[in-house]
């Protein structure tokens, strides 16, 4: 587009629905549970029967149906049996895991209840299983399959991150008000 920057061109591209079809169509068969083992579906189970979630998707069916905004166990992704990670939320998953981390560190700075660190550290040692699980899956792929593993992922992500719509911003001078 020869712009300056790539942010310039990021406003107004958009994935195109055949790129996002092919990625669901090669990542549905890499999703795994929330013990990280493989737990493939189907393309429309994969769109149709799961939300995305801020580190997978998620197959509890009325979480789905509110959109993702009804999660019974207020996102405790880790430890829900409905959690369904594929390797597109590889990336945000391990940022989690490091403000986890964190989390606990300054939990116990704070002598805070015991409980609080325990559960901490489940949910750190839950994600890094998955985590580790499917860095291992994806390892034992050919390169090829496992480029276009990143590919898709990076597709996913992409589509992920351009659903927020931004408030347009009125600038409002002293003599207006």
């Amino acid at each position: 587009m020869d712009h300056k920057s790539v942010s310039t061109t990021q406003r107004y591209y958009t994935v195109s629905l055949k790129r996002k079809r092919d990625a669901v169509t090669k990542l549905s068969a890499h999703v795994v549970d929330n013990h990280g083992r493989p737990s493939p579906c189907s393309e429309p189970a994969y769109e149709l029967r799961s939300v995305a979630v801020p580190y997978g998707g998620c197959t509890e069916p009325s979480n789905v149906k509110a959109g993702g905004s009804s999660c019974p166990i207020r996102f405790q992704c880790a430890g829900c049996g409905y959690y369904r990670p594929d390797p597109s939320y590889l990336t945000a998953i391990e940022q989690h895991i490091s403000e986890l981390r964190a989390d606990r560190e300054t939990a116990l700075a704070m002598d805070a209840a015991e409980f609080v660190t325990t559960a901490l550290t489940a949910q750190i040692s839950s994600f890094e299983q998955v985590t580790d699980r499917m860095r291992r899956q994806l390892a034992s792929l050919p390169a090829t399959e496992r480029q276009e593993i990143e590919e898709a992922s990076a597709v996913l992500r992409k589509v992920r991150a351009g659903t927020h719509t931004l408030l347009p911003l009125t600038v409002i001078t002293k003599e207006e008000a």
